[in-house]
C-alpha cells in the first residue's frame, strides 16, 4: 500500500545518492515553500537528483521547511519521454507533478534546474504555473531546423531524436510555449557568456542566446556571468555564491558574503595588470565576478596601486 504523502519519511543523502527512482518525495509540510528540482543531463551514468544539499542549507538559512520533488530524466531525453512514477510525456508528467502539487497545497511553488533540468525547469515551470523558475544554462528550443540556423549543436542529436520519434505531447519551443500561457513565472535565467570551447569560432556562449531568446517573454531576469561557460552552476559553487543567490532569489534572504581570500596568484595578476594601466575600478569588477567580496577586492587593488 503506498505511504499517504503526508506521511512521507525524511530523504537524507544517503537515500538521494542510491535511489533508483526517477522521483523522490521529501517529507511534506502543507502550506510551505515547494521546489521542484530537475536534474542535469548524464551520459555516462543515470542522472543524479540535483540541488538536494543546497535546499537543506536552504532551510538552514530560513529557518523554515522547504518542500521537495526531485526528479530525473533517465533516458536523457530532456524530460519528454518516460520519467519513471510521472508520465511517458511531458502532459502527462506535468498532470502527475500538478497531483502532488495539489496533495502538499504550497504557498509558492518554484521549478528549478541547469543545462537539461533547466529546460525542464522552465518547461514544467508554465506548465504547471509555478510562481517562480530559476534556470541555469537552459537551452531555448530543441527544434534541429533552429538549432542549425544558430549553429546549435552540442545537442542535435537528441533534438533530431526527438524530432523523428516525437512523444504524444512535445514542447520544442519555450519562447512559443510561454506565448501560449495566459500567466507567465517569474524566471530567473544564470547563464555564463565565456566560451566554452578553446579555440573556437563562438564569440560568445551560446547560453546568452538562448537567455536573450527567453527576455523576449518578458518576465525574466537574465544573470550573466563573463567569466563562466555552460558549467554556470559549478562556477558559483566554486566563486562561492551560489548559497546567496539561491537565498536571494528563492527567499529574498541577503546573505553574508562568503569569504574568499585572495592567493599570491591573484595579488600578482592585480600587480601585473596595474602596471599595464589597467583601470583600478574595473579589476575590482572582475574579482568581484570570480567571488572576491568588494571590500577585499577595493583593498586589494588599492594596496597593489600604492606599492
Amino acid at each position: 500500500m503506498a505511504i499517504p504523502l503526508n506521511d512521507l519519511p525524511a530523504l537524507d543523502n544517503r537515500h538521494v545518492k542510491t535511489s533508483t527512482d526517477d522521483v523522490l518525495v521529501d517529507r511534506v509540510v502543507p502550506g510551505e515553500l515547494l521546489v521542484i528540482s530537475f536534474g542535469f543531463v548524464s551520459w555516462d551514468k543515470r542522472p543524479d537528483f540535483d540541488f538536494y544539499g543546497r535546499l537543506k542549507k536552504l532551510e538552514q538559512f530560513s529557518g523554515r521547511h522547504v518542500n521537495k520533488i526531485l526528479v530525473r530524466d533517465s533516458g536523457n531525453s530532456w524530460y519528454h519521454r518516460t520519467i519513471g512514477g510521472l508520465g511517458t510525456h511531458p502532459d502527462e508528467t506535468a498532470e502527475s507533478l500538478r497531483a502532488l502539487m495539489r496533495e502538499i497545497r504550497p504557498r509558492k511553488v518554484v521549478t528549478i534546474g541547469q543545462s537539461m533540468g533547466a529546460y525542464a525547469a522552465l518547461m514544467y515551470g508554465m506548465l504547471l504555473d509555478a510562481q517562480q523558475v530559476i534556470a541555469f544554462g537552459p537551452l531555448s528550443f530543441l527544434d534541429p531546423a533552429q538549432a542549425l540556423l544558430y549553429h546549435e549543436r552540442r545537442w542535435l542529436t537528441v533534438m533530431r531524436d526527438l524530432a523523428t520519434s516525437p512523444p504524444p505531447s512535445r514542447y520544442d519551443d519555450l519562447l512559443a510555449l510561454g506565448r501560449t500561457r495566459a500567466r507567465l513565472p517569474e524566471m530567473h535565467i544564470l547563464f555564463g557568456t565565456k566560451p566554452d570551447l578553446e579555440g573556437g569560432t563562438e564569440s560568445v556562449n551560446l547560453d546568452a542566446m538562448h537567455a536573450h531568446r527567453l527576455a523576449a517573454l518578458g518576465h525574466c531576469t537574465l544573470y550573466p556571468f563573463p567569466y563562466s561557460g555552460h558549467l554556470v552552476v559549478q562556477h558559483l559553487i566554486d566563486t562561492k555564491r551560489i548559497n546567496a543567490l539561491l537565498a536571494k532569489i528563492i527567499a529574498g534572504i541577503t546573505l553574508e558574503e562568503e569569504a574568499r581570500e585572495l592567493t599570491p596568484d591573484w595579488q600578482d595578476w592585480i600587480a601585473e595588470n596595474l602596471r599595464l594601466g589597467a583601470v583600478p575600478e574595473e579589476l575590482v569588477d572582475i574579482l568581484q565576478q570570480h567571488g572576491f567580496s568588494r571590500a577585499i577586492s577595493l583593498r586589494a587593488v588599492a594596496r597593489d596601486g600604492a606599492d
